[in-house]
């Protein structure tokens, strides 16, 4: 949870008002480098206000999934693995990913070693 707008102000207000850093940084309970944090942010964007648009949650790699889909159709024998190198994240959000989008995962290729044995006594 970011920290409010209000004691944001507030404490570059102090700073441009002569106090020290290490005393605003006790007096409103923040840490230092949070204080040179926003006199960075107002300098460079002129608002103090906090960051918006960030991820919530946890791996919200793949966002556009109808795209997804488009490239596993494209690409139907591809491994979660290298479906994960085009998109960059894990091979565990790729198989999240097929699970939203209805699609069986293949986890590894397999190659087969011999020929299965027929056997003898059923025929």
């Amino acid at each position: 949870m970011p920290y409010s707008l209000d004691l944001r102000k507030r404490v570059v207000d102090a700073v441009h008002g002569g106090m020290k850093k290490t005393k605003v940084c006790e007096l409103y309970n923040v840490c230092r480098q949070t204080v040179y944090d926003w006199l960075l942010l107002e300098k460079e964007q002129g608002h103090l206000n906090p960051q918006t648009g960030f991820q919530k949650g946890h791996s919200h790699g793949i966002k556009n999934l109808e795209a997804f889909r488009e490239y596993v159709d494209l690409h139907p024998d591809y491994t979660q693995e290298e479906i994960a190198k085009h998109y960059a994240v894990g091979s565990s959000t790729v198989g999240r990913a097929m699970k939203k989008i209805g699609y069986s995962r293949k986890k590894r290729v397999k190659p087969t070693l011999k020929e299965m044995k027929k056997n003898e006594d059923f025929i």
